[in-house]
C-alpha cells in the first residue's frame, strides 16, 4: 500500500466531511487494516503532508503541501549523480515524485519531465532534493528507467526530511559586500581571490542589488571591462527573513533558478548569505562553522566595498 493511496483517501474524506479524520475511517475507504493505515500516516506526518491532533475529538487532515504534491506539480530541483566513482554535475531537471516505499531501504518512484537517458542511467548513484513541496532529499541509486513513461525507480540509501529551521543558523553571518560605483574589475578581482561567486550590493546601508560571476562574464563578453557594479547588478534582490525556514530559501531558490539568497534582517539590512551548498551540507549533516565560504572572507581593502 503507497502512501499516496492513503493521502488521497484523507483528501477525498476531508473535502466532504470538513472535519478531522480518523485512521478508521481511511482504512474503510481503502479497504486496509487500521494499524498498517496509521504507520503510513506517520510517515506522511514526518514528510509535512499530514497534521493531526490528538484525544476524542482528535483525527487527521492534509497540509496544503499535501494538494500541491497530489496535483503532481512539476518542481524543479537539484540534481547530483556519481558515475563510475566520478561525480557529474548535471542540470536541474523537472522532476516529480511520485510514491516513497518504505524510506528506510526500500524505492523511490519518480518521474522526470524530459529525455531521462540524458542525464541518468541504470546502476548511477543520485541525489535528488531537497525538493520544494515535500522537503525531503532522497539518495540512492537508480534500479530502473522507462523512457516512455519517463518514470524511474531508485533504491533508497538514505531519505532526509528538511527541518523549520531558521535560515540565518546556516547562513554564512556578515558576508563581503560591494557599492554600486566599485568597478567590475576590482569586484572580479576581490571574487576571484576569495573564490566566492556572488557579493550583495550595499548602498548607504542599502541592499540594492546582487552581483554574480555570471554578471561579470556578460560584461566580459560584451567588452564592458570598464564598467561599474551598478551597469552589471542584478535588482531586486531574491531575499529571505532571518526567521524564514531553510524550506522557504530552498523554494526561492527553485522557483528563480538561483544559487544563493541574501538573508536581512527586520530592518532590511543585510545579515547574511544562504548557498544550495549551506542547506546540503547541512542536511547531509556535515559540521561547518558558522562562516562558510561566502561569509568567512575579511572585509575587502578598498574604499568602495562597504561591511
Amino acid at each position: 500500500m503507497s502512501q499516496r493511496e492513503v493521502l488521497e483517501a484523507l483528501i477525498k474524506l476531508y473535502e466532504q466531511k470538513r472535519r478531522l479524520i480518523k485512521s478508521k475511517e481511511i482504512a474503510e475507504v481503502i479497504n486496509r487494516d487500521e494499524g498498517t493505515v496509521r504507520n503510513i500516516i506517520l510517515s506522511l506526518k514526518s514528510l509535512g503532508l499530514v497534521e493531526s491532533k490528538t484525544g476524542p475529538s482528535g483525527g487527521y487532515m492534509p497540509t496544503l503541501k499535501a494538494y500541491e504534491v497530489m496535483k503532481g506539480a512539476m518542481t524543479q530541483v537539484p540534481v547530483k549523480l556519481r558515475r563510475d566513482g566520478t561525480e557529474i554535475d548535471v542540470t536541474i531537471i523537472g522532476i516529480e515524485i511520485l510514491d516513497v516505499l518504505n524510506p528506510e531501504g526500500g524505492r523511490a518512484i519518480l518521474r522526470v519531465h524530459g529525455d531521462i537517458r540524458r542525464h541518468v542511467k541504470p546502476g548511477d548513484h543520485v541525489e535528488i532534493g531537497p525538493t520544494p513541496l515535500a522537503n525531503v532529499m532522497i539518495e540512492g541509486t537508480v534500479v530502473h528507467m522507462d523512457p516512455a513513461s519517463g518514470q524511474m525507480s531508485i533504491k533508497i540509501t538514505r531519505m532526509v526530511s528538511v527541518p523549520k529551521v531558521p535560515v540565518i543558523e546556516i547562513a554564512s553571518l556578515k558576508p563581503l559586500t560591494t557599492s554600486p560605483e566599485t568597478p567590475i574589475k576590482e569586484v572580479a578581482a576581490i571574487l576571484s581571490s576569495k573564490r566566492i561567486r556572488g557579493v550583495p550590493v550595499v548602498e548607504r546601508g542599502r541592499l540594492v542589488g546582487i552581483i554574480t560571476q555570471t554578471d561579470l562574464t556578460r560584461a566580459l563578453a560584451e567588452g564592458r571591462i570598464d564598467a561599474k557594479v551598478r551597469d552589471y547588478m542584478s535588482s531586486p534582490v531574491i531575499t529571505v527573513r532571518e526567521t524564514d525556514d531553510i524550506n522557504h530559501a530552498i523554494e526561492l531558490m527553485n522557483k528563480h533558478d538561483i544559487g544563493r539568497v541574501v538573508v536581512v534582517d527586520s530592518a532590511g539590512r543585510v545579515a547574511g548569505i544562504v548557498t544550495r551548498t549551506d542547506i546540503l551540507r547541512f542536511i547531509a549533516g556535515i559540521s561547518r562553522k558558522r562562516a562558510g565560504p561566502e561569509g568567512s572572507v575579511p572585509q575587502a581593502s578598498t574604499s568602495q566595498a562597504e561591511a
